[in-house]
């Protein structure tokens, strides 16, 4: 066998080699994190265990509304996400992800947000007027929203 054979089998094995890692490595489905790449698609607001406004996927309304009196602030809230199949998840608050918030009129209810509750959780704090407006929450990754809700009606009316 002379010096180019071998060079060329050489060359061949070690690319078939090259491409069977390549191939064994794509196909590896033991990442242990199922919902790395989820795109939401809705999501579920609880509080205390029970869901309470739910947008599922795919879909252009909400189920639910916060009702509150003024100066009530609301229990922990916690979102999930939906994805297409109606899996519940969260993403890694450490790869950049982030909840956002807006409200249609601002100065109605308070978004407060501590860390000790987690990137995911929340309580809504009422002023002491009443009225109503829309909250609509964001999923931002790295600056840019990824999901937006749609609108969540939030009614402040004062205790009869």
């Amino acid at each position: 066998m002379n010096t180019i054979t071998l060079f060329k089998n050489i060359k061949t094995v070690f690319t078939l080699l090259i491409f069977a890692g390549l191939i064994s490595a794509c196909s590896n489905s033991t990442s242990g994190d199922d919902h790395e790449h989820e795109e939401p698609a809705g999501f579920v607001l609880k509080m205390n265990g029970q869901s309470i406004i739910t947008q599922m996927p795919n879909e252009t309304s909400v189920t639910g509304e916060f009702e509150l009196t003024p100066g009530q602030e609301t229990d922990l809230i916690t979102i999930y996400f939906l994805a297409e199949d109606g899996d519940e998840f969260q993403p890694h608050a450490d790869e950049g992800y982030s909840l956002a918030y807006e409200f249609e009129d601002e100065g109605l209810v308070e978004f407060e947000q501590h860390s000790e509750d987690g990137a995911w959780s929340f309580h809504l704090h009422a002023a002491d007027t009443a009225g109503v407006t829309d909250l609509r929450l964001k999923l931002d990754h790295n600056g840019h929203s990824d999901f937006t809700t749609q609108p969540i009606h939030v009614h402040v009316e004062a205790a009869e």
